[in-house]
């Protein structure tokens, strides 16, 4: 059976991300990514949730209680923005990063403006071997471009595409 792309991209988790790491999940929507991945980093790991909305947020932050994991997660009401270095540590990096624009989220193509300079913020900061897990409904038309201007002698690339949704893979060499 051909897996769905939440499944590829939580197999992906499951397998780059150990307990302590620190993860960031670029686009909250409806919770589902920040709780997969606060199960994945442990007590001594911590999750970057970025929800844009209050009803997102206080949606994920009633799940991650009752589920007992809110202390693994620290979600910010707000985009990702200029100040993800002083939330995430000047010295710190991490494991994986999720920018999630589907149904699985909840966020069909609601990608923001500046979405690719978020994408840019964070893809420094990830581990060698750290990966960018960015899912598409629909693909933006200037996505191809952006991956385009990739170093490829820094950041390997692959593509994972079914009928309804597309799954970019970036690691960090």
């Amino acid at each position: 059976m051909i897996p769905s792309i939440e499944t590829l991209a939580h197999q992906l988790i499951e397998q780059t991300v150990k307990v302590g790491d620190i993860v960031i999940d670029g686009t909250t929507a409806n919770g589902i990514n920040t709780r997969f991945l606060a199960t994945r980093v442990g007590k001594s790991g911590k999750v970057l949730s970025y929800t844009a909305t209050k009803d997102n947020a206080n949606a994920t932050a009633a799940s991650l209680f009752m589920s007992g994991l809110s202390e693994r997660v620290t979600l910010l009401g707000k985009t990702l923005d200029r100040s993800f270095l002083q939330e995430i540590g000047s010295q710190s990096q991490a494991s994986i990063g999720i920018f999630d624009y589907s149904d699985d989220a909840q966020n069909k193509n609601q990608y923001p403006n500046d979405y690719t300079d978020q994408i840019n913020r964070v893809l420094p900061r990830l581990k060698h071997g750290g990966l960018m897990l960015i899912k598409f409904q629909d693909i933006p038309t200037d996505w191809l471009a952006y991956l385009d201007t990739l170093i490829k002698a820094d950041y390997a690339q692959a593509t994972y595409r079914t009928k309804k949704e597309t799954l970019f893979i970036i690691e960090r060499i």
